[in-house]
């Protein structure tokens, strides 16, 4: 088979028909040349699996979940309570949901409450928002490349009238990104990295904002250390020591973060 017609037989398999185009054919580009047309479009499924698909143990319906979700917010219970249950549905979330009230609070206090935010691969990180306290003012953009998320989260925002907030779909190695004063790219880099060796450095340089907010695993999904603090902390220190960024670090019970000031 052809490049695009890999491409397209991945867009239109069942398991990935919701993944934006534009990063099916990058990764399927970059497997092409690496393996060669016979080994191709499995490595290509592999990673899309590895970097997409195995974030979510089953894969959410999230019709049904909107609408319970309306059904709860109509009868007007704590919309955190209600969010919650949510949040379980996708694993690196979920592990943020023990320091959801201190998580934004601490990196606010290093940024200042910021005018724009770009979350980047937000997956449904987005739903945090009842913890985040944003003004009303502030616009909010969530970008992920999975279209019935995308969808999900723009049904969401408008339930809750949030009206600064939107979801759109765009790949970090793929696209070109507008300033925000504040980028979240939480527990991205190593999922990019996985994508395209030595990419991070880059990454974060093109970001057009006045900080970035980059945080790191630091326990398995089993919930044990094995050393990631100190992996991912180091690595990271490493690569940014020649930059001339003001960094600060924060240490949760499950996350690394490291907020740059650029």
């Amino acid at each position: 088979m052809t490049e695009r017609e890999i491409v397209e037989k991945i867009k239109n398999s069942k398991k990935y028909k919701t993944v934006y185009i534009k990063t099916i054919q990058r990764i399927v580009a970059d497997c092409f040349a690496r393996f060669g047309e016979k080994r191709a479009e499995k490595e290509a499924k592999n990673l899309l699996h590895q970097v997409w698909g195995a974030f979510y143990e089953t894969r959410p319906d999230f019709d049904k979940i909107y609408t319970k979700l309306d059904l709860e917010i109509k009868s007007k219970n704590n919309l955190r309570n209600i969010i919650l249950p949510i949040l379980k549905l996708q694993s690196s979330v979920e592990e943020r949901i023990t320091i959801l009230e201190q998580f934004y609070k601490k990196i606010f206090e290093i940024t200042g409450m910021p005018n724009s935010i770009i979350d980047q691969a937000c997956a449904i990180n987005p739903l945090t928002i009842p913890w985040i306290n944003l003004p009303s003012t502030t616009i909010y953009k969530a970008y992920d490349i999975d279209s019935e998320e995308i969808e999900f989260l723009n049904s969401v925002f408008q339930l809750l009238e949030i009206k600064n907030a939107k979801a759109e779909l765009k790949d970090t190695l793929s696209d070109e990104f507008e300033y925000a004063d504040v980028v979240f790219m939480l527990k991205l880099l190593p999922c990019l990295e996985h994508q395209k060796k030595n990419c991070s450095l880059d990454i974060l340089k093109k970001q057009k904002c006045k900080f970035l907010v980059v945080s790191f695993p630091i326990k398995s999904i089993g919930g044990k250390e094995k050393g990631m603090y100190e992996f991912y902390g180091n690595n990271f220190r490493n690569m940014v020591m020649s930059e001339n960024w003001e960094i600060r670090e924060l240490v949760f019970e499950t996350e690394l973060v490291f907020v740059i000031k650029k």
